[in-house]
């Protein structure tokens, strides 16, 4: 298996639009793979596949 670096962008919470909410730790901002895509579940209104951030794989909490 191949050493993979994944590089990850900072991206603007949609669920609080940069306001800060519990979704983006207060912060206004989640990491998201780059590039970073709206979420194509939910068109960046946030669910459970984006973790409610409207983007398409936000970093999770042990990556």
């Amino acid at each position: 298996m191949a050493d993979e670096t994944i590089s990850w962008e900072p991206a603007t919470c949609r669920h609080c639009e940069g306001a800060g909410c519990t979704y983006c730790n207060k912060t206004g901002t989640v990491l998201v793979r780059a590039p970073k895509k709206i979420c194509p579940a939910c068109d960046g209104d946030g669910c459970i596949y984006c973790g409610f951030t409207g983007w398409e794989r936000p970093k999770g909490k042990y990556e």
